[in-house]
């Protein structure tokens, strides 16, 4: 989930039964016993949202980092979409109208919906409304292995993501753009069985775009595990435990915090058709970091 465009992009794509990654590395499942937990989210419980005035104990901020930070500001909205990207979304509030999140049965569901008030402007004319959580103002990790168990929606123009982000730098107080690194743990654009991984590298002030796409042979719509390693050498991606990907870690050495949404259209998965079926879901099961023994961070 790219914050702009970029120059970039290397895309081989791959399947389980290969077992092997596109670089020659062996695959290998997950050794579990050298993680120790250090974030756990089970939504064994409703969601703690972060709020500015009322809710700074919350742990899922509902906008990105940059842009106006208060939706109710006549540019509020340059916080809640990502307009580089052509993105079609506006990431609501907790608590608007339709709702983006819905927490049932220990699933918290990122909820995208066509706009019922495109005159609102507000959220910038902006033709659909869904959710975003990201743990920018609860918890970042440097080192460590990333997790999500989550089911997407299918269709053409839904484009759900989990991601990392490095910590924002404080400039004057305020938060400002640390460079363009970025993992994308998953994305996906409606295609049945394909994911994308990818990692942003920043090392000289451009930003390139390394990509490639899995073919899982799965149903996306229903729960699988899509976790990464990251360490000092190295960024290691996995399905279901199984390692699917590796490339060495070449700048994103920053704490980075963690960003689950689901985008409606843009430039890469196009806009929706008659065929897309809202309300669409993205069901998110739990969200889980872990530090490595052994790791110095």
């Amino acid at each position: 989930m790219a914050l702009r465009h970029v120059l970039i992009t290397a895309s081989v794509a791959m399947s389980l039964p290969t077992l092997a990654c596109a670089d020659s590395m062996p695959v290998h499942r997950l050794d579990r016993s050298a993680l120790v937990p250090v974030f756990d989210e089970s939504f064994d419980r409703a969601p703690s949202f972060w709020d500015p005035e009322s809710g700074q104990m919350g742990r899922w901020k509902t906008n990105y980092f940059f842009g106006e930070q208060d939706a109710d500001h006549p540019r509020g909205w340059t916080s809640r979409t990502l307009e580089p990207n052509g993105e079609l979304q506006y990431y609501a509030r907790p608590g608007d109208v339709p709702a983006a999140f819905v927490w049932k049965d220990g699933v918290l569901s990122l909820v995208a919906h066509p706009n019922p008030d495109p005159a609102n402007r507000l959220r910038h004319g902006l033709p659909f409304v869904s959710g975003l959580i990201t743990t920018e103002k609860s918890f970042r990790l440097d080192e460590g292995y990333f997790e999500a168990r989550m089911a997407f929606p299918q269709g053409k123009g839904l484009w759900p993501a989990f991601w990392l982000l490095p910590e924002p730098a404080l400039e004057a107080g305020k938060p400002s753009n640390p460079g363009g690194q970025e993992i994308d743990i998953v994305e996906s654009i409606g295609e049945p069985g394909r994911i994308y991984q990818t990692v942003f590298t920043d090392p000289d002030g451009t930003k390139v775009k390394n990509a490639r796409a899995f073919e899982t042979r799965a149903d996306l719509g229903q729960f699988h595990v899509y976790g990464v390693l990251v360490t000092k050498s190295d960024i290691v991606w996995y399905f279901d435990d199984v390692e699917v990907r590796r490339v060495a870690n070449i700048d994103f050495h920053r704490p980075a915090y963690l960003l689950l949404n689901l985008a409606v259209g843009g430039d890469w998965p196009g806009a929706p058709d008659a065929s897309t079926k809202f309300p669409a879901a993205m069901r998110i099961d739990w969200v889980r970091a872990y530090r490595v023994k052994g790791s110095t961070s």
